[in-house]
């Protein structure tokens, strides 16, 4: 994909994660009339269908995981995954079960070990995202790991996971082990602010740029900052950040 595509693509899976799933699916039309590519229109379906499950329209996720699979020849992980999640939500438990068999089949079956790990990665994060299923969630994250320990997009889901289930402590530890692993970029320094704004959110019941700088400690203050502002010499442009650093951060 080209590079308008993948920053509304970025944008998408921010507002997903966000659980903003109209917004998501606003940008995600953006992206339909701009990106025409085999992947673009497989990521699209994907997305389209976690969006409508979050939105509780289990048949048009269903649909648009069909998209995916139909484009992708059945090969799509997180399009049987999306239409598992439909099903069970919809009470069609055999048939949830039998998606996620090939959600397991089709990650087994993948004789890349940096596919299989990164596979694995993803459907840890999944489960806790869409399924709020922590065993699961670790258990395939733990496959992951044994299968690529050193790679720091692995532990950057890992730490996703542990701020899904608000353990920010260990999501921390998990970021710093993929820094020193190699991974200081822009998006690093991303995750790393958005993961301190949930849990100021989460701490202080606001994400009222000058209610928490009223609430904030001076440590909380310096360890938000020091990872915001670091974003944002670094490129990042969010309108929004730009100003909560300039109030809470000057």
């Amino acid at each position: 994909m080209g590079k308008k595509c993948q920053e509304i693509y970025q944008k998408t899976q921010a507002s997903l994660d966000q659980e903003a799933y109209n917004d998501a699916l606003s940008l995600l039309d953006e992206f339909s009339n701009d990106c025409k590519t085999k992947d673009a229109r497989e990521l699209r379906s994907v997305a389209k269908a976690e969006a409508f499950n979050g939105l509780g329209q289990y048949d048009k996720a269903i649909n648009e995981a069909d998209l995916a699979l139909d484009v992708t020849k059945g090969k799509s992980l997180n399009a049987w995954f999306q239409k598992a999640v439909a099903q069970n939500k919809k009470g069609d438990i055999q048939a949830s079960k039998e998606s996620l068999g090939e959600v397991i089949s089709l990650t087994e079956m993948n004789q890349n070990t940096q596919q299989r790990a990164s596979n694995y990665a993803l459907m840890g994060a999944l489960y806790s995202r869409q399924l709020n299923q922590p065993d699961s969630a670790f258990f395939y994250l733990d496959k992951a790991k044994e299968l690529d320990p050193g790679n720091p997009d692995i532990m950057i889901q890992e730490g996703d996971i542990y701020v899904n289930f608000e353990d920010y402590d260990n999501a921390f530890m998990a970021y710093d082990e993929a820094q020193a692993a190699g991974k200081n970029d822009m998006e690093m320094y991303k995750i790393r602010s958005e993961a301190w704004l949930k849990k100021m959110d989460n701490k202080y019941g606001t994400n009222n740029a000058q209610e928490l700088k009223a609430k904030m400690t001076a440590q909380e203050k310096e360890d938000l900052c020091t990872d915001l502002n670091k974003a944002l010499e670094m490129g990042w442009r969010d309108m929004n950040k730009d100003m909560f650093a300039a109030l809470v951060c000057n």
